[in-house]
């Protein structure tokens, strides 16, 4: 089989099965997202999506090709010869397996979509970033959502908060979001304020051991 085997009848009766419906795009987020969770430990999430972007690429300039994929009534089997002749030695071997999953579940229409999906994944997790909050107390909902709009500020980037409650902080907050620290916590500021009498009592002390011992030299 080649791509010119594809009859141009196909493209017509496609047009059938190529509109999604909202099942069909939560079908498509679930498996997206099952790829996306399998690159990304293995730090292969963009270029995961580089090779999904010329596979869409692949599509949109060959509509038959995307039409046949599309067809439920052509089989599992066709399907896969043509996966093998377009995409092996092509496709790293996650994407290959991919692929071959859709196909196995009937859902090699979903290629294209799955794409985009993907990408949209990706892209907003390059725009996230962890941060911890620790707290003495409880936040309110009202205090969570003027904290993400402050962090979204401060950080340039969409915050993904976690609250721990720690009561050994006396109360205010500290906030962590990868190297960077903001330690506003009551206990945080009564340490820098018993520092800062230590420091003063020392420095009477050893100003009155001088001016003792300047009147001795006298």
């Amino acid at each position: 089989m080649s791509l010119s085997d594809i009859d141009l009848n196909i493209a017509e009766l496609a047009k059938h099965y190529t509109v999604l419906d909202d099942g069909s795009q939560r079908i498509t987020q679930v498996y997206s997202a099952a790829l996306y969770q399998s690159a990304l430990p293995l730090g292969l999430a963009d270029s995961v999506q580089a090779e999904l972007l010329e596979i869409a690429s692949l599509l949109q300039k060959n509509s038959k090709l995307e039409a046949f994929f599309s067809i439920p009534v052509i089989s599992r089997e066709e399907k896969t010869r043509l996966v093998k002749l377009v995409f092996e030695g092509k496709c790293s071997p996650l994407v290959m397996n991919f692929i071959f999953v859709l196909n196995e579940h009937d859902r090699l229409g979903l290629l294209g979509a799955s794409v985009h999906a993907y990408q949209i994944l990706n892209e907003t997790r390059k725009n996230q970033l962890q941060v911890q909050v620790i707290t003495s107390v409880k936040v309110t909902p009202e205090q969570e959502v003027a904290l993400l709009k402050a962090l979204q500020v401060k950080l340039g980037k969409q915050p993904v908060l976690s609250y721990t409650v720690d009561d050994s902080i006396v109360g205010g907050l500290i906030i962590k979001a990868g190297d960077w620290l903001w330690d506003g916590s009551l206990r945080s500021r009564l340490q820098s304020l018993r520092n800062q009498l230590i420091e003063r009592s020392t420095y009477e002390i050893q100003s009155r051991r001088d001016s003792f011992s300047s009147s001795e030299g006298n």
